[in-house]
This record gives structure tokens, C-alpha cells and sequence, in this order.
């Protein structure tokens, strides 16, 4: 069964490194519900990235897994829908058990919406986060 393209979740979709977490991080653009919080950042790239921090305290390594398999999911499944040329960072609320795919569906891409928008409505006040040394 042949998967259409435009739902391959490539390397190029993924946020890997330090560096780039933390320049995520920098812009200090977040929204948050109550599943998760999200961190956005523009890009220059023309498509969304997804960078997943999801930290011990969540649950236990299949819990860990579980929330981001269900995120990359969200993701690769709905990347069209989300702002395009934005970086994005989920970090997960600590539930207790980890919330049904379509919670966590609705939630990204609510979060990136308001997120991206805030983003925008902001960058006017702070520094570009392009400017300076190139986080790549």
C-alpha cells in the first residue's frame, strides 16, 4: 500500500538537534492546554518542523512512547493544516495516561494556530530569531 507524499514524516520534518530545540525555546512564543504546551519558532524552510521533549517525568518509556507516536501521527497527518515555515516543540502536560489521538490532534493544531499567530503578532516587539548566528 503506497503511502501519498505528502504524508512521508522525513528527516527533513524533524527537529534533531540541541541547537535547534533551544533556539525554539529562545523565542519564547508558547501556548499551552490542558494537554500540552507548544513552542513555535519561524523557519525558513517553507514547511513545518516537529520537535518532540518528552521528559521522564511523563510516565514510564511506553507511556513516553506512546505520546509520541501519537503526535508524530498528528503530524505527519495533518502537516498541510498546520501554519507552514514554523518550527514546533510539544511538550506534553503530566495527565497520568496519555489522551486519545483525536485530543491530541485538535490540541496541535489549535496550539499551532494560536502559537504561530502570536508569534507573528509579536515579532514586530522582539528581535528576529534569524538574526545573528544561524542556529542550523
Amino acid at each position: 500500500m503506497d503511502r501519498p507524499i505528502h504524508e512521508k514524516f522525513g528527516k527533513k520534518y524533524h527537529i534533531r538537534r540541541g541547537r535547534e530545540f533551544r533556539a525554539v525555546y529562545a523565542a519564547r512564543c508558547r501556548a499551552r492546554d490542558g494537554v500540552m504546551t507548544l513552542c513555535c519558532r519561524a523557519n525558513s524552510l517553507g514547511f513545518p518542523r516537529l520537535g518532540l521533549s518528552v521528559s521522564r517525568k511523563v510516565g514510564k518509556a511506553h507511556i513516553r512512547n506512546l505520546w509520541k507516536r501519537r503526535v508524530r501521527e498528528a503530524f505527519r497527518r495533518n502537516r498541510p493544516a498546520l501554519p507552514a515555515s514554523v518550527d514546533l516543540v510539544v511538550l506534553p502536560n503530566r495527565l497520568g495516561e496519555v489522551p486519545p489521538y483525536p485530543a491530541i490532534l485538535s490540541s496541535l493544531l489549535r496550539l499551532a494556530e494560536i502559537a504561530a499567530r502570536r508569534f507573528k503578532n509579536g515579532s514586530a516587539d522582539r528581535k528576529a530569531p534569524s538574526a545573528g548566528k544561524n542556529p542550523s
